[in-house]
């Protein structure tokens, strides 16, 4: 059954009581012909408790603004769901929104990465419908990595995302308007953090640091490379495209060779089309995947710093303690005589009321410090937990996902080869009668 005919049953969240817009062109299809090029169905084998499809983006015109909003239709069996069906849409604003505040409440989680606003390669218009079909594929992307998972997707601002309607969505929003531990830190606050904790980091958490790194490079290193490629494949479609037409002219003038050359031209064309789908196939399936999964591995190394601060909290807290029970022993084992004059309002006092007061002070300290180091450990600990499980998670999904990447590019390539042996085959045996 596609997404439509299962949304037809839900009276309060059909597409068209959204119409009902303060918009002057309320709900424009793009470019007016989309058709069902932009409309997805459910999966039937699809046996997922939460699954979710975004698509028709349409449109919308107002006076002060103009943007797009893409339908979002949720099918689910979960009990914490009063239905099974909704239907909703969202702009971009909303996914920035969702993608923050996961970010804050979930700091050493790899939070999924949204498309960026613009294009990755070229200045476009953002209303382009190319572009739009891109950043629909990515957000679609994004939602379904967040019903996956298995923490992000019971979060209560994902759910309402889900299946809240516009006004409900807006106050829901308001709502949240704080910052948690990690939601801003000064400029100068993440590089002493950063210096800090590379001195301290543990084997473990600097291995996976590294192997993002590295990571990073590689995936970076590959899309510089694939636009190499991509720039010289595109010149040798444009020399083989010119190949026909030079080759009709040519058999005017050679009447003996014209059925070869007439062969020739044709497997020439053939080889140009077949190059061209490639060559227009690089973008959606390798170029926005590859930069894609270099934002991904950025959700990463985010959540590294946030562990990492975690343990700088910790260790902060932990050497304020060692200090305040040193100076306690120090008060404890020196000789009166040896402790400082105390003046101000300590200056009429003897030297063992002085003493008792700073011992007084430095216990009440320690009690303080050693209630906070217990709460930065249990923090740390949990953020180690936390990105250690989502860690193993994700390179699991990596593998698969960059895996299926490069196997669906070979397939691209093994097929345009296939198809210019095939008509370099069919042209052979005519070629051969023409030389003889």
């Amino acid at each position: 059954m596609s997404a439509s005919e299962d949304f037809d049953e839900i009276s309060g969240d059909r597409p068209d009581k959204i119409k009902n817009s303060n918009t002057i062109e309320a709900l424009t299809e793009i470019e007016n012909t989309s058709g069902d090029s932009m409309k997805g169905t459910f999966d039937e084998n699809d046996l997922r408790d939460l699954q979710v499809l975004l698509d028709q983006p349409q449109k919308h015109v107002t006076p002060f603004e103009t943007y797009i909003s893409y339908q979002i239709s949720t099918k689910t069996r979960r009990i914490e769901f009063e239905k099974q069906n909704y239907v909703v849409r969202r702009r971009y604003s909303d996914f920035e929104w969702l993608k923050n505040q996961l970010s804050v409440c979930y700091p050493t989680l790899i939070i999924p990465p949204l498309p960026e606003k613009h294009s990755l390669f070229e200045q476009i218009d953002r209303y382009d419908r190319d572009f739009i079909t891109s950043r629909m594929l990515l957000l679609h992307r994004f939602l379904n990595r967040l019903a996956d998972h298995p923490v992000l997707s019971c979060d209560k601002k994902y759910q309402a995302f889900l299946i809240d309607t516009p006004v409900e969505f807006s106050t829901f929003k308001k709502s949240f308007t704080g910052f948690g531990l990690f939601g801003k830190v000064s400029e100068s606050l993440q590089n002493m953090a950063s210096s800090y904790i590379s001195k301290s980091r543990t084997v473990e958490f600097e291995k996976m640091s590294e192997y993002v790194d590295k990571l990073s490079e590689k995936i970076h290193t590959m899309e510089k490379i694939g636009q190499r490629i991509q720039k010289e494949r595109i010149a040798y479609l444009q020399d083989l495209q010119m190949m026909q037409p030079i080759l009709n002219h040519w058999r005017a003038y050679e009447p003996n060779l014209s059925e070869g050359l007439q062969a020739i031209g044709e497997a020439s064309n053939t080889c140009a089309e077949s190059r061209r789908k490639l060559v227009d196939s690089q973008k959606p399936n390798l170029s926005v995947p590859l930069h894609e999964y270099g934002l991904y591995i950025e959700s990463a190394k985010d959540a590294l710093r946030n562990r990492d601060n975690a343990q700088m909290d910790y260790e902060v807290h932990m050497e304020q303690l060692c200090r305040v029970k040193a100076e306690q022993t120090q008060l404890e084992t020196a000789p009166l005589s040896d402790h400082p004059v105390m003046f101000g309002m300590n200056m009429w006092k003897s030297p063992e009321q002085v003493q008792q007061q700073r011992m007084q002070q430095l216990e009440a300290g320690a009690s303080t410090l050693a209630q906070q180091v217990e709460v930065s450990r249990d923090k740390m600990e949990c953020a180690n937990e936390n990105l250690r499980a989502d860690f193993e998670r994700w390179n699991q999904i990596k593998s698969r996902d960059l895996k299926n990447i490069l196997q669906r590019m070979a397939d691209l390539h093994i097929n345009m080869y296939e198809q210019s042996l095939a008509a370099w085959s069919a042209a052979l045996p005519t070629v051969k009668n023409e030389s003889q």
